[in-house]
């Protein structure tokens, strides 16, 4: 590859895995937030979410929380009590695995 070709590959740095475990440990809050949150910052905190996950490595946060994101600014409510079920379900998992203790 040559220097003045962009590298379109970059691994996500441990800090952001940092950050991430910050995020299952106060997974609870974040979720019960998105619970009661008008539509608009569900989408947000969604989106945050979905880069997050993404740059951490966890795929089944990121399409779950990608999915409440397009729900909630879609403004499809009752799909959007799937998509949070889901997401709750791939946040549980990945406390789990990562041996988190939810806040």
């Amino acid at each position: 590859m040559r220097d003045d070709q962009p590298n379109s590959f970059s691994p996500p740095l441990s800090p952001a895995l940092g950050d991430f475990m910050e995020v299952l440990r106060d997974a609870d809050a974040l979720l019960a937030l998105m619970g009661r949150e008008p539509l608009g910052v569900v989408g947000s905190l969604a989106s945050e979410l979905t880069a997050r996950a993404n740059d951490a490595g966890e795929v089944e946060i990121a399409n779950a929380a990608s999915a409440v994101g397009r729900m909630a600014c879609a403004r499809e409510g009752a799909a959007l009590v799937g998509a949070m079920q889901r997401l709750a379900t791939a946040v549980i998992h990945a406390q789990a695995v990562h041996h988190v203790d939810a806040a």
